[in-house]
């Protein structure tokens, strides 16, 4: 597998973030929460024990892993809900 599309949850105010990532040779891709400005902002504030990660899909490709990033932020209409930190449609 080349990557995976995840949610990240706060426990605190249960705001989430859709994201993708690429696995990597060291496992850092294990503690990875996400990496958009508010996903960032929020960790710093409430802490990273407050926050848990699932993976919603794992993709073999980089182009099939964009394809997917921009399905699940609509699906969920990330990007217009107050109830997740993306700002942005993904796949970029």
């Amino acid at each position: 597998m080349y990557g995976f599309i995840y949610i990240t949850t706060n426990h605190i105010n249960n705001k989430k973030y859709i994201g993708q990532k690429k696995y990597d040779k060291n496992d850092k891709w294990k503690d990875y929460l996400g990496s958009g400005i508010h996903i960032k902002r929020a960790i710093q504030k409430y802490g990273k024990e407050n926050f848990s990660k699932e993976i919603l899909e794992e993709c073999e490709s980089k182009e099939i892993l964009d394809q997917k990033e921009k399905y699940w932020i609509s699906y969920y209409n990330a990007v217009e809900s107050m109830d997740f930190y993306n700002i942005a449609n993904g796949g970029q």
